[in-house]
């Protein structure tokens, strides 16, 4: 009978334990945020609270984290606490925004100079492939009498008005890309 006494004391206090637990977790989770966080294929790291908001190609690497209901109510009022202001907080935001808009237009500055050096060494190639075409085929350093003037001429090039065009052209990407470059630097100094 002293076996049995023990026994049922021993069941009594894992019965009263596990509903002890029970209602310990029920509390916890009823005063518990439910975040999930994932990361996209950039290695951005993204919370939210409603799954709904997952994109599926990330669902099946979500990590669900339990934060206390307080802790996600309460970031404004700790701000405050510690003294930020609003008008330090828009400071901040508008000096982001003025960086990325540098950032940005850093980015365009470089594409258009590797579109103008591309064009540049496009433009100086043909150049190169008309003169060797024309030393080639066209000797234009031996020249000869015209007959109604009596002069000597040098001889044309069938590619005179391209090699012009490409000159000007050449000589226009170069000012271009100074004036690109000098931009960059100031914004490179900038940032």
């Amino acid at each position: 009978m002293c076996s049995e006494g023990v026994g049922d004391m021993s069941r009594r206090t894992h019965y009263g334990i596990s509903i002890l637990l029970m209602m310990f977790f029920t509390v916890s989770l009823a005063h518990a945020a439910e975040i999930y966080r994932w990361t996209d294929e950039k290695g951005t790291v993204h919370f939210t609270d409603d799954v709904s908001k997952i994109p599926e190609q990330y669902r099946d690497q979500t990590k669900k984290m339990e934060v206390p209901i307080e802790a996600v109510k309460e970031p404004l009022k700790e701000t405050k606490r510690i003294g930020v202001s609003e008008e330090s907080t828009d400071r901040v935001e508008k000096y982001l925004e003025d960086f990325d808009a540098k950032v940005e237009t850093k980015r365009q500055l470089e594409k258009t100079v590797l579109e103008l050096e591309e064009e540049l060494k496009v433009s100086e190639d043909r150049g190169k492939e008309i003169e060797e075409y024309e030393r080639e085929n066209y000797i234009y350093f031996i020249p000869f009498r015209d007959h109604q003037t009596g002069k000597f001429v040098p001889v044309g090039s069938p590619y005179y008005d391209e090699k012009v065009k490409l000159e000007h052209r050449i000589q226009s990407i170069r000012s271009q890309l100074e004036s690109l470059e000098e931009k960059l630097s100031l914004i490179q100094r900038g940032l």
